[in-house]
C-alpha cells in the first residue's frame, strides 16, 4: 500500500507563502512531498472542502497536568492564586496527574496543536503528550529558594528524572529540558548550578519571568507581598534594584536555548539582552489578562529597536504563543488566544491595523518553532518538514463566507472547528470517527481518562468547599 497522501481543501496555508486557493498537500509517511494547486488526481485523496489546512499548532506554554484544576481557583490575586494552586497540588497522586495531564494532551491535539512547550513537576505531562503523539518539549521543573535542600541534592534529584524521562522519550518526538519555576522560587546559586548543567547536558531551559507586579516590587524595591512571603520564611533576600531579565543574565542561565514565559513586566531595556542572548518568549495574552498581570509589551519580547514601528531588520524574533494552563486560562484554544492577543495589543497601543492577523497566526505556528528550536522541523508546509497539520472548517455559522484565511481563523475560528489533526503524518484527532468526542482520536479511547480525571476533581472538590 503506498504511503502517499493527498489532503485538499478550498485553502492551503503554507505560512512560509501565500495561501494556495483550491489546493492540496502530497504527504509521503511522515514528511510533507508538496503543496500545490489541486489536480486532477483521485487516488489516496481526502478533500476537507471548505476548510483550511495549515501547519499544526505550536503551544509553547502548557502545563497539562494542571487540567484537573479548571475553574477552581478563579478571580484571585496572582500571588493568592499561585500559592493556592502550590497546596492543591499536594493533595493529588501520579494517577490523577496522569489522567489529568492526558486530558489536556487530548484537548490540546482536538483544537489543532500538534507541538507544545509544557512544564511539568509531577512528570505526568510527558506520558500525556506521548499518549497523544505531540512532539515538542517537556520542562521537568526545578524549585529551591530555601536552603532546606542542599544544591547538591536537588541537582542529583533533577539528573535523575531527566535521565528517566529521556530514556522513556526514545521512539517519541518529545525532548526532554528542564524549567527553574522563576525567579522568586529558584535560589541564585541554584540559577547558576543550572545553567552549568543545562549547558554541560545542552538543556532547553524555561523559566517564568517578569509576569507580575508583585516580582517587579521584589526586584526593584524589596517590598510586596513576595518579600513579606520570604520574611516569614526566614529567606534572605536583597533587591537586585534591576530588570528580571537582566538579574538572570547575571547568572549566566540566558542563552539560545533558553524560553522565558510571560514578559509583562519587562523593561525597555530588556530588548537588547533579548537580542544579544538570542532568548525566545513565551507570549500568553489570556492568562496574563486573567490574572491582572496585565498586557505584554510585544514590540521588546521580540526585541524590535521601537516597541510598535516595523522596521528593516535582520534579527528574527523567536516569540510563541501559550495558553499556559487551564487553571488560569480555562482552555488551549490557540485560536481564542490568537484572536485576545491582536485585540489586546490593538487596545493597549490604540491602533487598527497593528498587529494583524497573519502576526499571530505566524506566532503560533512558525514563532512557537522557532522557540521552541524546531523551526527546521515544524512550522511551515515545506517539502521535507514532519507533516503536521491540522484542518479547520469555515462552514460554520460563525464563520462563513471566507474571503481570507489568515482573517477567518483568527478573528472567527475555534478550536472547535478543528476536524482533523496529523503528527508526522499520522492522524491523531478525526472529527468524523464518532459522534463522541471521546472516540475521535484513533486507537485511544478516552472514556477510562475522563472517569480518573473525575475522581481527581472530586478529592480538589471535597478539599476546595
Amino acid at each position: 500500500m503506498s504511503s502517499l497522501k493527498i489532503y485538499r481543501a478550498k485553502w492551503i496555508l503554507p505560512i512560509h507563502g501565500s495561501p494556495i486557493e483550491n489546493g492540496e498537500i502530497v504527504i509521503e509517511g511522515e514528511r510533507i512531498l508538496e503543496t500545490r494547486t489541486a489536480t486532477s488526481e483521485t487516488s489516496n485523496v481526502r478533500d476537507f472542502g471548505e476548510a483550511v489546512l495549515m501547519p499544526g499548532l505550536v503551544n509553547v506554554h502548557t502545563h497539562l497536568d494542571y487540567t484537573v484544576m479548571r475553574g477552581l481557583l478563579e478571580d484571585l490575586p496572582f500571588f493568592t492564586w499561585i500559592r493556592e494552586l502550590t497546596l492543591l497540588k499536594t493533595r493529588l497522586e501520579g494517577e490523577d496527574w496522569l489522567a489529568s495531564a492526558t486530558w489536556g494532551a487530548a484537548e490540546a491535539v482536538a483544537g489543532g496543536v500538534t507541538t507544545i512547550g509544557d512544564c511539568c513537576d509531577s512528570g505526568a505531562a510527558f506520558y500525556g503528550a506521548k499518549a497523544l503523539g505531540l512532539s515538542g518539549t517537556i520542562y521537568q521543573e526545578v524549585f529551591g529558594i530555601d536552603g532546606s535542600q542542599s544544591i547538591e541534592t536537588i541537582l542529583g534529584e533533577l539528573k535523575g528524572k531527566v535521565e528517566a524521562l529521556r530514556l522513556a522519550s526514545a521512539g517519541t518526538r518529545l525532548g526532554i529540558g528542564i524549567s527553574p519555576h522563576a525567579p522568586y522560587t529558584v535560589r541564585p546559586a541554584l540559577f547558576r548550578a543550572l545553567a552549568s548543567y543545562a549547558d554541560a547536558e545542552n538543556l532547553r531551559v524555561c523559566i517564568h519571568a517578569a509576569e507580575s507586579p508583585a516580582e517587579g516590587e521584589l526586584f526593584y524595591a524589596g517590598t510586596g507581598v513576595i518579600a513579606e512571603m520570604f520574611q516569614r520564611r526566614g529567606i534572605e533576600w536583597e533587591a537586585p534594584v534591576k530588570s528580571v531579565v537582566a538579574y538572570l543574565d547575571s547568572l549566566g542561565i540566558l542563552s539560545s536555548r533558553t524560553l522565558l514565559v510571560h514578559g509583562v513586566q519587562v523593561s525597555a531595556s530588556d530588548r537588547f539582552l533579548t537580542r544579544e542572548r538570542d532568548l525566545s518568549w513565551a507570549h500568553c495574552p489570556k492568562s496574563n489578562a486573567k490574572l491582572g498581570a496585565g498586557v505584554a509589551p510585544l514590540g521588546i519580547l521580540q526585541g524590535r529597536q521601537h516597541p510598535i514601528v516595523e522596521t528593516e531588520d535582520a534579527y528574527i524574533p523567536k516569540v510563541g504563543l501559550g495558553s499556559d494552563s487551564v487553571a488560569s486560562n480555562n482552555c488551549m484554544d490557540l485560536f481564542e488566544e490568537m484572536r485576545f492577543g491582536v485585540l489586546m495589543q490593538r487596545a493597549n497601543w490604540r491602533k487598527s491595523d497593528s498587529p494583524g492577523a497573519k502576526e499571530f497566526l505566524e506566532m503560533a505556528t512558525l514563532g512557537g518553532a522557532r522557540a521552541l528550536g524546531l523551526e527546521a522541523e515544524i512550522g511551515t508546509l515545506e517539502p521535507g518538514k514532519l507533516a503536521n497539520v491540522c484542518v479547520v472548517r469555515l462552514n460554520e455559522l460563525h464563520s462563513a463566507p471566507s474571503f481570507d484565511p489568515y482573517s477567518s481563523l483568527v478573528y472567527a475560528s475555534r478550536a472547535s472547528d478543528v476536524i482533523f489533526t496529523l503528527i508526522g503524518g499520522e492522524v491523531k484527532f478525526d472529527a468524523t470517527l464518532s459522534d463522541n468526542p471521546l472516540e475521535r482520536f484513533p486507537g485511544l479511547d478516552l472514556t477510562p481518562t475522563k472517569a480518573a480525571l473525575l475522581r481527581a476533581a472530586n478529592k480538589l472538590r471535597g478539599i476546595w468547599e
